[in-house]
C-alpha cells in the first residue's frame, strides 16, 4: 500500500518522502514533533499547481474543490487569504500563515527562507468593504512593532485584484 499525503482536520500531513524533500527545499510547510506539515492554504496552492495529491482518513481521493470547502469551513475568509498568499508566493517571496502572531499571513524577503531571515511583513487580508477601527488598527500596528516587522494590509476588489498598504507607526 502506497503512503500518501492525508488531509487532517486543519492541516495537511506529508507523507511521502519525495514531496517532503521538494516541499522542504521551497520552504512550504514546517515540522512538527514527528511530522511534516502544510497549512490548509498552502495546500491548496501546492494541489492547484499540480504539486499535491491528497487523501482523506478513508484513503479516498481529495479534489481541489473540496479542499477549498474545507479550508471556508475552518477559516474566515480563506479564499482571500489564499489569493493574496498566491499572489506573493508568485512574486518570489516565501509566504507562511500568521494566525499565531495576530495576523493572517507573515512574509520573508525573497530568496530567504524562516529561520534564515525574519519576517519582513505582517499581513492582514481585508476585503474591499470590509471595515476596520481604530483601536484595531493600533493593536495591529503595536503587534507588528513588537515583533520587529512592518505590517501591511493586503485588499481583495471585488474582482480578486490585490492593493497592498503598508502602515508604519510616527512617533513625534
Amino acid at each position: 500500500m502506497a503512503i500518501n499525503n492525508l488531509l487532517l482536520s486543519d492541516k495537511v500531513l506529508i507523507k511521502k518522502n519525495k514531496d517532503k524533500s521538494l516541499f522542504i527545499q521551497k520552504a512550504f510547510g514546517e515540522k512538527s514533533k514527528t511530522d511534516y506539515v502544510l497549512d490548509l492554504i498552502e495546500a491548496y496552492y501546492l494541489m492547484e499547481k499540480g504539486k499535491l495529491e491528497l487523501e482523506d482518513k478513508q484513503g479516498k481521493t481529495i479534489e481541489l474543490d473540496e479542499l477549498l470547502k474545507v479550508g471556508e469551513k475552518k477559516i474566515q475568509d480563506f479564499y482571500k487569504k489564499y489569493l493574496v498568499y498566491s499572489d506573493l508566493r508568485e512574486r518570489g517571496f516565501v509566504v507562511k500563515t500568521g494566525f499565531k502572531f495576530g495576523f493572517d499571513l507573515r512574509v520573508y524577503p525573497k530568496g530567504k527562507k524562516p529561520g534564515e531571515e525574519h519576517t519582513q511583513w505582517v499581513i492582514s487580508v481585508k476585503g474591499q468593504n470590509d471595515k476596520i477601527n481604530f483601536i484595531e488598527l493600533s493593536r495591529k500596528v503595536r503587534l507588528s512593532a513588537n515583533i520587529k516587522t512592518k505590517l501591511m494590509f493586503a485588499v481583495v476588489d471585488s474582482e480578486n485584484d490585490i492593493n497592498y498598504y503598508e502602515c508604519i507607526r510616527i512617533t513625534p
